[in-house]
């Protein structure tokens, strides 16, 4: 499942939540020693320990440009060790550690996404019981199937807002599915204790009414996934009917070679039958927006 956003949300925050979704769930919370996960501090402290005591190994892994800092670190290192002993070396050693290990931590940062994510808690769905996941993953695959076709970029579709009217589709849809998944978490949480015959009639009731929710929300994915449907099909028929255009606009160059190599009337009758194929592929390209559009113009009012 995809996480679902408040249409409202800035579009770059939005496309950078959305490119890591794995931050979004559990929220993450504000890290203690700068690093987007623990993992970070170890890494940090690995690289350190590289650059206490072999340098030139960390510059060159790191680029061009920390290499000649990493080959003085290690002539010092070696000349310190040549003229005064293991042990000065050593707590030389130590000290780049130390120094490389705090640089590197404070270097490492948070990810964007994850401050997106405390910034806009409760503007975004990420996480959902399995069955109101699988609604969603279908409104979402309805959403995308439109708002990706060749008849709504081509504007043929343009009285029903889709770029407005579905990504608000889908962010109702889902809030009312995380709503849903709360109260089940909260039926089975129930059910685990000890149920009495009041206990057990009430979480009888609160299923029942959870069932209707669900065919009710269930019937509103069905009607965007038919308007999706027609619309697809409408954009089968578009594209039918662009290729149509293109081989009759190239009619004259068919005809001419067909008179020059076979000199009768078959010329004309290939080409003629041709324009006459495009123009009824056009008539079912417009009875077919037109079917997508009252399909369309069917959500509208779900919208408000």
């Amino acid at each position: 499942m995809k996480p679902a956003f408040d249409p409202a949300l800035p579009p770059a925050d939005r496309a950078l939540m959305a490119a890591s979704p794995e931050f979004l769930h559990p929220v993450p919370g504000r890290p203690r020693w700068g690093g987007r996960i623990g993992a970070d501090a170890w890494a940090a402290l690995l690289s350190a320990s590289l650059w206490g005591f072999l340098p030139v190994v960390i510059g060159r892994l790191h680029g061009r440009w920390w290499f000649p800092l990493g080959a003085t670190l290690q002539v010092v290192q070696l000349m310190i060790w040549f003229f005064y002993g293991f042990a000065p070396a050593f707590t030389m050693s130590l000290g780049v550690e130390a120094v490389a290990f705090l640089v590197l931590l404070g270097l490492s940062g948070e990810s964007p996404v994850a401050k997106l994510a405390r910034k806009h808690q409760g503007r975004y769905i990420a996480d959902l019981h399995l069955r109101d996941a699988e609604l969603l993953e279908r409104t979402q695959k309805a959403v995308a199937a439109v708002l990706e076709s060749s008849v709504n970029r081509a504007g043929l579709l343009d009285d029903i807002a889709n770029t407005v009217t579905l990504p608000r589709q889908e962010w109702e849809i889902a809030e009312t599915l995380a709503e849903m998944t709360r109260l089940r978490r909260e039926q089975r949480a129930a059910r685990k204790g000890k149920v009495t015959d009041r206990i057990k009639d009430m979480l009888d009731a609160h299923q029942s009414a959870m069932k209707v929710a669900t065919d009710s929300l269930t019937e509103r994915v069905e009607a965007l996934e038919d308007y999706a449907l027609r619309v697809m099909a409408a954009d089968d028929a578009y594209q039918e009917w662009q290729t149509l255009q293109e081989l009759a606009d190239d009619g004259d160059a068919y005809t001419e070679l067909l008179a020059r190599t076979v000199r009768d009337r078959l010329a004309t009758e290939e080409i003629d039958a041709l324009t006459e194929k495009a123009a009824r592929v056009e008539a079912a390209l417009r009875e077919s927006v037109r079917d997508a559009r009252k399909a369309g113009l069917v959500l509208l009012p779900k919208a408000g």
